[in-house]
């Protein structure tokens, strides 16, 4: 179990397809589906266990430091709350 830690009530993730460098990054409909805009640059602290047992359950915190008074334009065009995500890729 992994689990995504942001100083929001409310937060988003996005897939890992989300990170790719899109031409136009909306929707149709006005969704922003792209995951580094609002988050290019930013300091991530990421804290993970030193070692992990095959086959187990750990947990893996990521911070993001943002600030929470930012909103994002939503689809239907009013001011929402901006969206946070990470992705976590474990080797093997």
């Amino acid at each position: 179990m992994i689990y995504i830690i942001t100083r929001t009530s409310i937060s988003n993730a996005y897939p890992i397809f989300a990170q790719q460098g899109y031409e136009n990054p909306r929707e149709a409909t006005g969704r922003i589906v792209c995951a580094n805009c609002h988050l290019a640059n930013k300091p991530v602290d990421i804290e993970v266990p030193q070692a992990v047992l095959p086959d187990t359950v750990f947990e893996a915190v990521i911070r993001i430091p943002y600030d929470t008074q930012l909103k994002q334009v939503l689809a239907n065009g009013k001011k929402g709350a901006l969206n946070v995500g990470a992705v976590l890729i474990l080797t093997h």
